[in-house]
């Protein structure tokens, strides 16, 4: 597995594997799913592409605030889910929070069951819930009740 940043060329294989890992919960959710109407509408400075055997096989989004890592997407194409490479590149984002000494904070859509079981098997916890989204965190080793020190 190989991350590397996303660039302008990218956003194609971003806005379409979007699209495609999103259309039914954003459709169980709004009844439509609305992709950005501009590449600039992308974050690509926060943005890795992930590559697998030499192939294009998804993206991770991490934005770093004072206060927390947020990762804000981690899509992979169907054809590499279930597979493992998801909790490699989550455990790739823990080990950035934890260097920081930051929590790490997303949240996923309501309808999203699966990725919600993902984080939730990879060591992540519920905070908040909406109607919309259900919000997790996974502090730092120091900050977590269950760590002696």
């Amino acid at each position: 597995m190989h991350l590397r940043p996303a660039t302008l060329a990218d956003v194609p294989f971003v806005r379409d594997l979007e699209s495609r890992v999103m259309h039914d919960h954003a459709l169980k959710l709004w009844g439509r799913l609305i992709p950005p109407p501009h590449p600039s509408a992308f974050d690509l400075a926060n943005t890795r592409i992930i590559t697998l055997s030499d192939e294009t096989a998804g993206f991770v989004m991490v934005e770093a605030t004072p206060d927390h890592l947020r990762l804000r997407k981690l899509y992979l194409d169907p054809l590499w889910q279930g597979q493992g490479h998801g909790a490699a590149v989550l455990a790739l984002v823990q080990a950035e929070a934890t260097t920081r000494a930051l929590p790490l904070r997303l949240s996923v859509l309501r309808p999203n069951r699966r990725a919600l079981a993902f984080y939730l098997r990879e060591g992540l916890a519920v905070t908040e819930e909406t109607d919309e989204r259900i919000f997790l965190t996974n502090p730092p080793p120091e900050y977590r009740a269950d760590t002696v020190l």
